[in-house]
């Protein structure tokens, strides 16, 4: 395996300040060296420097102010378990990873019903334009916004029920398999597509996000039996949480 060349110095300094930072060598709220000490220490330019910090920058582990020193940050991000969201009763699952980053978690949400566009109505299997119910909530650690949630319900199967808008009624704020079962379309699959790509404007700015860090998009379809029941892009702050899939290994037949 060949060294890494020069050109690349950045990401071994980058790395090794990493390193010190997750071990809490380096603390939150911790300055680091300056830039010149830094191109000091590791024997690199200004330029390299400047290239390794804007890595750690856009990875969530410093923050940096306009002619300042770069200051560590509390790098402590949320684990969304996926399957946690989809049990029976699944309580909060996402107050529930909050807290468990000793961080407060609060949402809001806005409900609306509209037509459905090209790419939800393939997902769906409905005609473009059929009605669906808009639901796009915002999630947010210590007031810092995370998440967004955009979900879609074809009001053909919801309307007139209990659970035509998913934050009223008796079932408000239930999860989508207690919710659905409620109207006899009990969830049997959910299939949640990833992707990475860099923020749209509007969601850099709802997520309050810094030039530079990405978003990763899991696209969701729930299904009961064959027919689409409900879709949902849930949009992550890249440096601001991990996804974490556990899968059942069949054992072998006999």
């Amino acid at each position: 395996m060949t060294e890494p060349t020069s050109e690349y110095l950045y990401e071994r300094i980058a790395g090794a300040l990493r390193d010190q930072i997750l071990a809490r060598t380096l603390a939150p709220g911790e300055r680091l060296p300056t830039q010149e000490e830094l191109g000091e220490t590791f024997g690199a330019s200004r330029i390299a420097v400047r290239r390794a910090l804007d890595l750690l920058e856009a990875e969530g582990l410093i923050d940096r102010a306009q002619g300042g020193r770069a200051t560590v940050r509390l790098y402590d991000p949320l684990v969304r378990r996926s399957a946690l969201h989809y049990r029976t009763n699944p309580g909060m699952p996402f107050a529930e990873e909050a807290l468990a980053s000793e961080q407060t978690p609060t949402y809001d949400h806005d409900t609306v019903p509209e037509r459905a566009g090209l790419e939800v109505a393939r997902r769906l299997k409905i005609g473009v334009g059929d009605e669906v119910m808009r639901t796009q909530y915002v999630s947010y650690v210590n007031a810092q916004p995370i998440m967004i949630v955009t979900s879609y319900e074809p009001l053909a199967l919801t309307r007139g029920t209990p659970i035509e808008r998913p934050e009223e009624g008796p079932l408000m704020a239930a999860g989508i398999v207690d919710r659905f079962t409620s109207i006899d379309l009990r969830p049997t699959s959910v299939t949640e597509r990833l992707h990475a790509r860099m923020p749209r404007p509007s969601e850099a700015e709802l997520l309050a996000l810094k030039p530079g860090i990405p978003v990763i998009l899991a696209v969701r379809i729930c299904c009961a039996g064959e027919l689409p029941i409900e879709t949902a892009d849930l949009l992550f702050a890249a440096n601001q949480y991990k996804l974490e899939y556990s899968l059942t290994v069949e054992p072998l037949s006999n």
